[in-house]
């Protein structure tokens, strides 16, 4: 039986642009995303809450922009996305065919977002890094997620939308592939017998 894995935030799920929340609080465009990720091991680790991480992203904002401002840029920024529609067609169809889950670096507040997001029936199983205590492209995260689910690194297929996480798990023996767009996912799927359109 092949084992599946899917990365969740640009294979499953995406987000809106943030340019529009920089806007209307005076930051310039891809201060959000600089500040959030430079602040996210932490929370991405389990090490502390969703809510510390974001409270962090606020004081480093309010230096710039007042804390009314930072906690209102926050707040819209944080926001449970949208599941990419052509991702889970091929989802379902591929749980038909091998155990499909998913593998993300994450926080707490994923857990929230799948079940808003009517995700976490769609997987047989759900990795989440602040659980794991390991960060892709670690191959402690890979290690750690095949131990947990009972699979062999050759008989698991990863799909992510970052190259280098692709490669990382391809450095523990893993199937991983670069799959940027639901094209490509869907391309990686087909070629593998996954999924059959």
């Amino acid at each position: 039986m092949t084992l599946l894995l899917l990365d969740l935030d640009g294979v499953v799920r995406q987000f809106g642009p943030d340019a529009p929340i920089e806007d209307a609080h005076g930051l310039p465009r891809g201060t959000l995303a600089q500040v959030a990720f430079s602040l996210a091991t932490p929370a991405l680790l389990g090490e502390v809450p969703d809510e510390s991480w974001r409270a962090a992203i606020r004081a480093a904002l309010a230096t710039r922009i007042g804390p009314t401002a930072a906690t209102s840029a926050v707040h819209a920024w944080t926001r449970p996305g949208r599941v990419i529609p052509e991702a889970l067609p091929l989802i379902r169809e591929a749980r038909t065919r091998s155990t499909v889950g998913l593998l993300s670096n994450a926080t707490t507040k994923s857990f929230n977002d799948l079940t808003l997001l009517n995700l976490t029936a769609e997987f047989d199983a759900i990795v989440l890094s602040c659980e794991l205590g390991a960060i892709k492209p670690t191959p402690e995260a890979y290690l750690k997620t095949l131990d947990l689910l009972g699979f062999a690194p050759q008989d698991t297929v990863f799909c992510d939308d970052n190259a280098d996480n692709a490669a990382g798990a391809r450095a523990v023996g893993m199937d991983g592939v670069h799959t940027p767009n639901p094209a490509a996912l869907r391309a990686a799927l087909r070629e593998r017998g996954l999924v059959v359109d």
